[in-house]
C-alpha cells in the first residue's frame, strides 16, 4: 500500500474499498479463525476437516458481505464529505472534462481537497480518484433543481463551469447567477465560465449578465470567462517573440512570415493573438501563411471571425495535403526568408505530432543537423507525453523543435481562478490620473485599492476596454525588446524598490531616444487633458511627425496595436469625432471610432491630444511591472542587442 494514498483516503470506508485485497484477506482470516474456533469447540472428535470447510465457507460469505456493506456506505460517506466541504470555503466545479480534470489534478498536487464536483456521467472513471482524495462528488444532471439546491453561496469562493459545450456553459451560468441574486447573499462569488466562441463570450457579458440593472449594483459577483485555446495562444507568445528570438527583424523594416498549420479553435486564437502583438517600431509587414488541404476555406473562416484582420496583416492560403510528399517539399514556403515561426496547431494533437515528425525528417533534417535552422517549429501537444518532453529537452537532436499548449500547465488555479497572469492588465485597466505621475504606484495591500481595481475589471459594461487593456499588457514584452530590455519575476522585493530599480534602467534609455521630449514636458503636456474634458481651451504641445527616434516609433506601434485590437473585433472608422456623451455611446454601440486610422492622418486637435495615452502605455511600464513583482533587466547580447538609436537603420554595436 502506498503511504501517500493512505493519507489521501477521506475515510476508513474508502480506504478499505481502495485496498480490497487487504480488506478481503483480513476479513477472511479473522472469520476463518473465529468460525474454526467455534466449530472445534462444539464439534465431535474427528470432525476437524469438516470444521475447516465450514470455516472457509463462512469466511468467504462474511468477506463478500463486508465489501457489499462498504459499497452501500460509500455513497453515504460521499454525501457527508459534500456536506462537510459545503460548510467551509470551497470551490465548486461543474463538469469533469479535460480542462476541469487538469485543474483538479493540480489542486491534488497542492493538497487542496476543498472542492465539490458536479458531474452528469455517474460512470466517469475519474470520479473515484477525486472521491478518494477527499473531494465531494455530486453525480447526476446539474440542471436538476434538486442538485443545484445544495449550493452554498455563503462559503462558495468560486464556481468553474466547463461542461464541454459553450451553450450549456452559458445556460448553467445564467441559472447560477439568478439563484445567487435570489438568495440575496452579501458574500462575494467568482464565477469562471469556459467559453470558446468569442462572439458568444461578448454576448454573454453584454446581455446575459445585464450589467445596467440597478438591482445588481450591490451584488459582489465577479464573472470571468476562460478559453483554453486563447490561454494556450497567449502562453505561446509568453515564451516566443512573434519576430523571432533575435533582433534581425525588429531592428529593420523587413517583412517577415509565420506559417500556421491548423484549422480549428487553437489556430484561430493563435492568429488572433499574433495580430494583436505583431506591431514593431518600424512597422514591419507580417504575412501569415495558412497551410491545410482546405486552407482557402479556413482563410475565409479567419476573416469572418476577425473582420478587420486584413487591415492588420496579410493572410495567404496554401492549399496542400499533408498526406502528400509535396506538402513537406515546398521549399518556397518552409525556407522563406525571415520565416520566424512554423506553428502546427490542429485541435488534434495526434495530427500535430505526425506533421511535426514529418517536418523534422523530410523538411528540416539537414538544417537541424548542421545547426543552421533559425525558424522555430512548434506543435501543440495538449497532454505532454514523454515523447514531447524528450523533444523539448533534447536540443542537440531536435534543435528549434518545441511543444506548447499542455493542458496541465494552462488549466491551473493560478490561471483559472487566481488571475495572477492578468494583474498587469488589471492595473492598466484601472488607469491613472490624466496628469502624468511617474512615481504613481497603487498599494495592492490596501483593500480599498483592491476593490477599486476589481470593480473596474469586472464591470461588464466596459468589456471592450477590458479586452483592449489585456491586449496592451500582452504587448509590453515587445516594447521592452525594442528597448533592449526584458522583465524578470522576482520575490522578496517591495514594489517601491522595484519601481526605483525599473526606472533607473528604463528612463535613461527612453529619454536618450526621445528627441527633445523630456519628462517635465510630458508632465506639463498631460495637464491639457483636463482642459479638454472641461471644454476649456487646450494646446497641442507635442505630436510626432517624423518617427525617427525610438520613443516616437513605439508611440506609433502602440497606436497600431490599439487599431489592430479594434479591427479584429469588427470596429470601423468614423470620420466625425464628438464630445457628446450620447453620440459617443451610439458610436460605441455601432463599433465606430474616430481614432481608428494611422497617426499620420490625425489632423484634428482632439485626436492629436490622445497621443498622451499612447505615451502612457510606454512610460508607465516600470510602474505596472513593479506592482506585479517584475524587475526590468537588460537583455543578454546573445539574444538581444541594444536598442535602436535615432535614425531608422542605425543600431548600437552589440560587440
Amino acid at each position: 500500500m502506498n503511504k501517500n494514498t493512505t493519507k489521501k483516503s477521506p475515510s476508513i470506508v474508502y480506504y478499505l474499498l481502495e485496498n480490497k485485497a487487504i480488506t478481503i484477506g483480513t476479513v477472511c482470516i479473522l472469520a476463518f479463525i473465529l468460525k474454526l474456533g467455534l466449530a472445534l469447540s462444539f464439534s465431535a472428535v474427528g470432525g476437524i476437516s469438516d470444521s475447516i470447510g465450514k470455516a472457509l465457507e463462512f469466511a468467504s460469505i462474511v468477506s463478500a458481505s463486508v465489501i457489499a456493506v462498504l459499497i452501500f456506505f460509500k455513497d453515504a460517506v460521499n454525501q457527508q464529505i459534500v456536506k462537510a466541504i459545503l460548510q467551509k470555503e470551497h470551490v465548486t466545479v461543474f463538469g469533469l472534462g479535460e480542462f476541469n480534470r487538469a485543474l483538479l489534478n493540480s489542486e491534488m498536487a497542492a493538497n487542496n481537497p476543498r472542492y465539490v464536483i458536479f458531474e452528469k456521467n455517474k460512470q466517469n472513471d475519474k470520479l473515484d480518484l477525486f472521491r478518494k482524495f477527499g473531494m465531494g462528488v455530486v453525480a447526476g444532471d446539474v440542471f436538476n433543481d434538486k442538485k443545484l439546491a445544495i449550493l452554498n453561496f455563503e462559503t462558495m469562493q468560486s464556481g468553474v463551469i466547463a461542461l464541454g459545450n459553450d451553450r450549456l456553459n452559458v445556460e448553467l451560468a445564467t441559472i447560477i447567477i439568478e439563484q445567487y441574486k435570489q438568495d440575496k447573499r452579501s458574500t462575494p462569488l467568482k464565477l469562471v465560465v469556459h467559453i470558446i466562441n468569442q462572439d458568444l463570450n461578448a454576448l454573454f457579458h453584454q446581455n446575459f449578465i445585464n450589467p445596467n440593472n440597478a438591482k445588481n449594483e450591490t451584488l459582489q459577483l465577479d464573472i470571468q470567462t476562460f478559453s483554453f485555446y486563447e490561454e494556450a495562444a497567449e502562453t505561446f507568445f509568453k515564451d516566443n517573440f512573434v519576430d523571432g528570438a533575435g533582433r534581425e527583424i525588429i531592428d529593420s523594416d523587413e517583412e517577415y512570415h509565420i506559417v500556421v498549420a491548423g484549422d480549428g479553435e487553437l489556430a484561430l486564437n493563435l492568429i488572433n493573438i499574433t495580430a494583436k502583438i505583431a506591431h514593431l517600431p518600424n512597422e514591419n509587414k507580417l504575412t501569415i501563411h495558412l497551410v491545410d488541404n482546405q486552407a482557402s476555406a479556413f482563410k475565409e473562416k479567419v476573416i469572418k471571425r476577425y473582420p478587420g484582420i486584413l487591415n492588420v496583416l496579410a493572410l495567404e492560403a496554401v492549399n496542400c495535403d499533408r498526406q502528400t510528399l509535396s506538402y513537406f517539399e515546398n521549399d518556397a514556403l518552409w525556407f522563406k526568408d525571415n520565416l520566424t515561426h512554423v506553428v502546427v496547431c490542429y485541435d488534434d494533437e495526434g495530427r500535430n505530432l505526425s506533421i511535426a515528425a514529418d517536418l523534422f525528417n523530410k523538411t528540416y533534417l539537414e538544417k537541424s543537423v548542421d545547426e543552421t535552422l533559425t525558424t522555430r517549429i512548434s506543435f501543440a501537444s495538449f497532454n505532454n507525453y514523454n515523447m514531447s518532453k524528450i523533444i523539448d529537452a533534447d536540443k542537440g537532436s531536435f534543435k528549434q523543435f518545441y511543444t506548447f499548449a499542455d493542458v496541465k500547465n494552462i488549466c491551473t488555479r493560478k490561471n483559472v481562478l487566481d488571475e495572477q497572469h492578468e494583474l498587469i492588465a488589471k492595473l492598466i485597466h484601472k488607469g491613472y490620473a490624466n496628469k502624468y505621475k511617474p512615481e504613481m504606484l497603487p498599494d495592492l495591500n490596501d483593500p480599498n485599492v483592491q476593490t477599486e481595481i476589481n470593480t473596474g475589471w469586472y464591470n461588464t459594461a466596459n468589456l471592450h476596454k477590458k479586452l483592449s487593456n489585456k491586449s496592451q499588457s500582452l504587448h509590453i514584452d515587445m516594447k521592452l525588446k525594442a528597448l533592449g530590455l526584458k522583465k524578470v519575476k522576482v520575490d522578496g522585493v517591495s514594489s517601491e524598490k522595484l519601481l526605483i530599480l525599473n526606472q533607473e534602467l528604463f528612463k535613461p534609455i527612453i529619454y536618450s531616444n526621445s528627441g527633445d521630449l523630456t519628462e517635465d514636458k510630458i508632465i506639463e503636456y498631460s495637464l491639457e487633458l483636463d482642459k479638454c474634458y472641461a471644454d476649456e481651451d487646450y494646446e497641442i504641445k507635442y505630436f510626432p511627425t517624423e518617427y525617427i527616434c525610438l520613443l516616437e516609433k513605439l508611440i506609433r506601434a502602440e497606436h497600431n496595436r490599439w487599431n489592430a485590437f479594434h479591427y479584429l473585433n469588427g470596429w470601423k472608422y468614423s470620420d466625425i469625432p464628438t464630445k457628446n456623451d450620447e453620440e459617443k455611446d451610439n458610436k460605441k454601440k455601432k463599433k465606430h471610432h474616430a481614432c481608428l486610422k494611422p497617426l499620420a492622418d490625425f489632423t484634428e486637435p482632439e485626436l492629436q491630444l490622445t497621443i498622451i495615452y499612447d505615451l502612457y502605455s510606454i512610460l508607465y511600464i516600470p510602474n505596472y511591472l513593479a506592482n506585479a513583482g517584475y524587475e526590468i533587466k537588460e537583455c543578454s547580447v546573445n539574444t538581444h542587442a541594444e536598442p535602436i538609436l535615432n535614425g531608422k537603420d542605425k543600431t548600437f554595436n552589440a560587440n
